[in-house]
């Protein structure tokens, strides 16, 4: 039996939604409020911490980047809820995300200037459990173009985390490889969402059969002649 959407069910689908909007959010501060700020050398925390003078790789607008962390986050694991209510993989799939998304909140909260030793800890789910969200998301979907689509976003965001380990403190490119691995996902829950309401999408009927006490028409109907 397929389950009606009501509006609890379209605000939690909204919840994913919009989660690309985060990546205009991230690069509008980059670009708007960073100081002397690069998307490919910056790790993305940084936009949360504040600048000192002549500092540069920091925002003149932190709290607007933290509050993002946290909204962006909480909509990610509201967005979950209808997978905890599901069994076995799918539910698993489901408190990734809603771990990934609470250490989203978590980064907000405890800015990298503010609170380095705390903020590395709740950051570690964002970059554990949620690209393995993403490829277990994926591996539920049937085969075609959304399935392999997630699993391609998967491996991306898989090799950013790898990278990301490998340059982090360099000099440069942390901030490529930390988007690398943070970006996929915020792509793939929209496409999640709607590969999700097209499976359930009723499939048509059977055509109707004879009225009561009637016959069936010709099938096909044969032309009147002239």
């Amino acid at each position: 039996m397929h389950q009606v959407a009501g509006p609890r069910t379209a605000v939690t689908h909204a919840a994913w939604l919009v989660q690309p909007a985060y990546l205009v959010v991230e690069v509008a501060l980059a670009v708007l409020a960073g100081v002397r700020y690069s998307l490919a050398d910056d790790t993305i925390s940084a936009l949360g911490t504040s600048c000192s003078p002549g500092e540069g790789g920091c925002s003149s607008a932190p709290l607007l980047m933290n509050v993002a962390f946290i909204a962006f986050g909480v909509l990610q694991a509201w967005g979950a809820v209808p997978l905890l209510r599901q069994r076995g993989r799918a539910a698993l799939v489901g408190w990734l995300w809603v771990l990934a998304g609470l250490g989203s909140v978590g980064v907000g909260l405890l800015p990298v200037d503010a609170h380095p030793m705390a903020h590395s800890v709740v950051a570690v789910p964002v970059f554990a459990a949620q690209p393995l969200a993403l490829l277990l998301h994926a591996r539920l979907l049937g085969p075609g173009p959304v399935r392999r689509a997630g699993l391609a976003l998967a491996t991306v965001a898989l090799l950013g985390v790898f990278a990301f380990v490998g340059v982090l403190g360099a000099e440069h490119w942390s901030g490529l490889a930390e988007r690398a691995a943070i970006w996929p996902a915020k792509l793939w829950l929209p496409l999640a969402v709607l590969a999700t309401a097209g499976r359930r999408r009723p499939a048509a009927g059977p055509p109707p059969g004879p009225p009561p006490g009637g016959t069936a028409p010709a099938s096909p109907p044969t032309a009147r002649g002239r």
